[in-house]
């Protein structure tokens, strides 16, 4: 039989942003991975600590998690100044702007700040008041408190107070704890508690071509193994069916015309027919679930080896010939000088497509070599960094 009552509790050191008790709590599971469940410190009244099973992640292995999820620093914006739109018309003027608040939490001292001895049936606001008044914040937050504006901190996002805490780099190693053995053991969950990501979280990339994904299914885990979860590809076990920039155009206006509801990132080359595509795309009215990605340019292709009718000669091929290729480790592949031959000539844009050499050679030595200490991923970083950063300006808060 459940206990009388049992608290679940979301912290960051001391500091709790979150809380729940009984049935009634969030399901914090998005912010973590399964492999995340240890022993953490459980604080009782008469300075009882006891070690239970938690959920514990450091702060830095948990933003790019919030990013995904909705809460990037434009995100956590929107979000604070929507909850300011919805404060009723008889409640006082909220005063203190996203901006203020977020300077106080960057500079917080969570080292001062401990809410775990404060009462659980504080009113609503009381508590958040009493943290915001706490000497580490006042500093940094000038506005004298109101018992209002207690209570609209306390009903702000906690996901936007952690992503804010985050940048604090002083923040990024604390544990962030989600102690939830007191309610499964008060049976108040039924099951289990931990929840896979909801579709609705996760996003589906789509390339041109099935060695395209392949590379950057076979690259995210070792670039960005703290989202790997977030991210799906078309399944290459089958006929791919998206080969070519024609035939992904076409893809990109059926998925529009029967309103998808996915989240969908396409990733086109940067060239001369990434480029074809993405105009012809940009004319069209794309739903805001689908976002166009072009690959980033390379500084490293700004001054690059190229053959054609004038010769060889040294050139900037981004927007011309970068495709996926491009982002690995061009030392492992044939001995041959790198680089990139123009071929077809396109209309639209009115410049040369360009192509690297032995690409096919540079893929097959991507997997063979692939995580080995000497392969060089900076380049696949800055590849998956860009993507996801598309896959952020996406999201919204479920």
């Amino acid at each position: 039989m459940p206990g009388m009552g049992s608290m679940i509790r979301l912290r960051l050191g001391r500091l709790e942003v979150d809380w729940g008790k009984n049935n009634f709590f969030t399901n914090h599971s998005p912010l973590f991975r399964a492999t995340d469940l240890q022993e953490a410190d459980y604080h009782y009244a008469d300075d009882v600590v006891e070690r239970k099973p938690a959920y514990v992640r450091k702060l830095r292995h948990v933003t790019p998690r919030l990013e995904l999820l909705g809460f990037s620093l434009e995100g956590c914006r929107r979000a604070y100044e929507e909850g300011v739109r919805r404060i009723p018309d008889y409640y006082p003027e909220m005063t203190i702007s996203f901006d203020t608040f977020r300077n106080a939490l960057r500079v917080v001292d969570l080292e001062r700040v401990n809410t775990e001895e404060y009462d659980a049936d504080f009113d609503l606001g009381e508590f958040a008041r009493t943290v915001l008044r706490d000497p580490a914040f006042q500093d940094a937050m000038p506005e004298d408190l109101t018992d209002d504006d207690g209570t609209f901190f306390e009903n702000l996002d906690a996901y936007v107070v952690l992503r804010l805490l985050g940048e604090n780099p002083a923040n990024l190693d604390r544990d962030l704890v989600w102690s939830i053995d007191d309610v499964v053991e008060g049976g108040y969950v039924e099951g289990g508690i931990f929840e896979p990501l909801a579709d609705s979280s996760r996003f589906l990339i789509v390339t041109e071509g099935s060695s395209d994904s392949t590379i950057l299914k076979a690259a995210l885990p070792l670039v960005a193994p703290d989202v790997d979860d977030f991210l799906d590809f078309i399944d290459m076990r089958e006929n791919y069916p998206f080969t070519g920039t024609g035939n992904l155009v076409n893809f990109c206006k059926g998925l529009a015309a029967i309103r998808v509801q996915n989240k969908i990132v396409v990733v086109l080359d940067n060239d001369t027919a990434g480029q074809a595509a993405l105009q012809k795309l940009g004319r069209l009215r794309m739903p805001p679930n689908i976002r166009l990605v072009r690959l980033p340019d390379l500084e490293a292709f700004r001054a690059f080896p190229t053959l054609g009718p004038s010769g060889r000669l040294s050139e900037d091929v981004n927007g011309r010939a970068v495709a996926i290729e491009c982002f690995l480790d061009l030392a492992f592949g044939p001995k041959e000088e790198r680089a990139v031959r123009w071929t077809s000539f396109n209309h639209d844009v009115g410049a040369y497509q360009g192509e690297l050499l032995a690409k096919e050679e540079y893929t097959k030595q991507f997997f063979a070599h692939v995580g080995s200490d000497g392969y060089d991923l900076s380049k696949l970083r800055l590849l998956w960094s860009h993507i996801l950063q598309a896959c952020a300006a996406e999201a919204v808060p479920s």
